[in-house]
């Protein structure tokens, strides 16, 4: 049960990554900027409102992308201002392009393909193989999410990670809960 719990944190980090992706938000700026109208039939089309006024559309408390309402990083951090929230979203999203970011996740499917077929044995002598693989994917997010925006600081994107992983633990013990009903 344990290897399994260890497992499912390494395929957490990774969904968590695309939650971070789908909600990070573009700077200001660029959400003023309307495209110029072109006449042509491969004009692009209205786009709907982006911002408060989408906000406002969508059902209160519905989730804002179809999926479970909450996601890995809440509203509010104890600690960490909406406007570094926000920087963290961004910064997250960047991180997907970093070169440490995508070996450590591949070291994690590695190993979790690795553990599909294994015994129980290989499974348990595994397990601090994927510990590890958890240590360096956070290490490496730190550092790709402090080189994407030089205004965090290593204290705020620490405690943005550790709320996101015990989001994560939270929902992984939910799912174990769900299946043994």
């Amino acid at each position: 049960m344990k290897q399994f719990l260890s497992l499912l944190l390494a395929a957490a980090v990774g969904s968590a990554a695309t939650y971070f992706a789908m909600e990070a938000r573009q700077p200001a700026q660029a959400k003023t900027e309307q495209p110029k109208a072109d006449s042509s039939p491969f004009a692009a089309k209205a786009k709907a409102p982006e911002g408060d006024a989408a906000e406002a559309s969508r059902k209160q408390g519905a989730p804002k992308f179809g999926g479970k309402a909450g996601g890995f990083l809440p509203d509010e951090i104890e600690g960490v201002t909406p406007e570094q929230l926000n920087k963290c979203r961004i910064a997250l999203f960047k991180t997907f392009q970093d070169e440490g970011v995508k070996a450590a996740r591949a070291k994690q499917a590695e190993l979790r393909k690795e553990a599909e077929y294994a015994s129980d044995d290989e499974k348990k002598n595994l397990r601090p193989q994927f510990e590890e693989a958890a240590l360096d994917l956070r290490k490496a997010t730190k550092e790709a999410v402090l080189a994407a925006d030089a205004e965090l600081t290593e204290d705020v994107v620490d405690k943005v990670l550790d709320v996101v992983e015990e989001r994560m633990k939270q929902r992984m013990q939910e799912g174990f809960q769900k299946r043994k009903k």
